[in-house]
């Protein structure tokens, strides 16, 4: 048993990793101090593609952009707010969720002509939405917080709560198979649509004799590609996937993974992965043993990408950065710059 004295100094770490954590998140979410024609080229988070021509993406100041040719060209819709939106979700061209800051959920039936706030039961900055239809889905937040609902959002209840952590990301395969990722390597898995959710791997402490934090890395993001299969993305270069459910998390190391923050992972069934993120854009067609730089155009050496969706058989795009959005070709490894400054 652990000595108030012992458990004292594990609580303020705890804290301080946490401070930690929160400076590095602010880096690319915290609201800038923007100009009235800068605020035209919002950092984008997230983008989601459920067809082959629709696709939104979310950023800072509550933006929120629509496509309706495949990526080729952009338009705001008015959220009617000015928080950061941190992930979109849509299932078909007229039903999707935005989340953010404040616990702000917004959802549309119209395509996003309409935006309407859903009512939440926690006010944490939400990270990461997923939708398997267009009743079902979830969200994550700060302090491990996992929501759920089965109607649409008209009822959110907290399906999961474990330790005082971030949850970054959320994905799933189906309705019942789904993992959950963040911080201190934190990997939740489901495989019962979230009645239940084992942990896979993830620890944090600090060492006895040296008093420094010891924690497993800050994963940013989570794809699952089928109930076996499933990437995950964090800091400095880290890779790893499963293929037995999350038995067993394999780092991929090397074979062209540069050392630099992976904000963003897609994955299909065909051996294609699109990893993103500081100042890079890789993919590999080999499931994971070779990774090689995209062909950018423009480079993004001096900027980021964060969110990466596919758009059906025609490639994949990324947001970043001041409003960048880049579409793929159809094997993910050339890139062209459609908006953004």
């Amino acid at each position: 048993m652990k000595s108030k004295t012992m458990q004292g100094g594990f609580d303020f770490l705890k804290k301080i990793f946490k401070v930690s954590a929160l400076l590095m998140l602010m880096v690319v979410f915290i609201p800038q101090m923007l100009s009235a024609r800068e605020k035209f080229a919002q950092d984008l988070f997230s983008v989601s593609f459920p067809s082959e021509s629709d696709g939104w993406a979310c950023g800072r100041w509550g933006t929120i952009v629509h496509s309706s040719n495949g990526g080729e060209s952009w338009h705001h819709q008015q959220s009617g707010i000015d928080f950061t939106l941190s992930s979109v979700y849509f299932v078909d061209s007229q039903n999707g969720w935005v989340v953010g800051d404040g616990g702000t959920i917004l959802h549309t039936t119209d395509g996003g002509e309409h935006w309407e706030k859903q009512e939440c039961p926690i006010d944490y900055f939400h990270m990461s939405v997923f939708f398997i239809n267009a009743r079902t889905g979830w969200i994550v937040s700060e302090r491990t917080h996992i929501l759920y609902t089965e109607n649409g959002g008209e009822s959110w209840q907290i399906q999961f709560n474990d330790q005082d952590f971030i949850l970054k990301s959320i994905s799933f395969c189906d309705e019942k198979n789904g993992w959950a990722v963040g911080e201190f390597g934190y990997i939740y898995h489901t495989k019962d649509g979230g009645k239940h959710w084992d942990q896979q791997a993830g620890e944090f402490g600090f060492s006895e004799e040296t008093g420094e934090i010891v924690g497993g890395t800050f994963l940013y993001a989570v794809k699952a590609v089928d109930p076996s299969t499933a990437w995950a993305s964090g800091i400095d270069g880290y890779i790893s996937r499963t293929t037995n459910g999350g038995d067993f998390w394999e780092k991929v190391t090397g074979n062209g993974v540069p050392r630099t923050h992976i904000f963003g992972i897609n994955a299909d069934g065909f051996g294609r992965i699109i990893a993103g993120g500081v100042g890079h854009l890789i993919t590999s067609t080999d499931y994971g043993s070779t990774f090689n730089a995209g062909d950018m155009a423009p480079s993004i050496v001096y900027g980021w990408v964060y969110g990466i969706a596919q758009r059906g058989p025609s490639g994949f795009v990324a947001v970043g950065k001041k409003g960048w959005i880049y579409l793929s070709d159809a094997t993910g490894a050339s890139w062209k710059r459609v908006a953004g400054e």
